[in-house]
């Protein structure tokens, strides 16, 4: 981290010697390792906590993790529950649908006159439908409308 050699450390310790002097020299150097000597305590105690705090969130991860997994299974079997309701559903239906085609398919049991009744309502719708009039050559005609005959009036 620091590049700090024999010689910036050599120049180091003159200056302090010339500063504080060779009676109090022994006195300082031991202040300066106690504080250092706490700092890097209280540097491994921060480094420790931050280790922790990084397992912590390890493990909250984990339980986390753990929780979407058993969330995920409770979807699955609802999942399958809900499949299988539409499988029963899909077989009542298809028993329903089977029944009612079955009831359209059966001859009708009625009388024969109704047949000739329903032949005279198709004549009958037939002849209600409106005529359409072919229109001359290059215009439109539009069922309803009267025809033009070239703006005579």
């Amino acid at each position: 981290m620091f590049d700090i050699g024999f010689p910036e450390l050599l120049i180091v310790a003159l200056v302090l010697l010339l500063v504080v002097g060779p009676e109090r020299l022994p006195e300082v150097l031991r202040t300066v390792g106690r504080v250092v000597g706490s700092a890097r305590r209280s540097f491994d105690t921060l480094k420790a906590e931050l280790e922790r705090e990084v397992g912590a969130d390890d493990l909250r991860r984990e339980l986390h993790n753990a929780r979407i997994m058993e969330d995920a299974k409770r979807l699955q079997e609802d999942l399958k529950g809900a499949e299988q309701s539409f499988k029963a559903l899909e077989q009542t239906t298809k028993a329903e649908l089977t029944a009612a085609e079955d009831a359209l398919r059966a001859p009708p049991t009625g009388d024969p006159s109704s047949n000739e009744g329903e032949a005279e309502g198709e004549a009958n719708a037939k002849a209600e439908a409106p005529k359409v009039t072919p229109a001359p050559q290059g215009e439109l005609a539009f069922p309803g409308e009267a025809q033009d005959s070239g703006g005579k009036a």
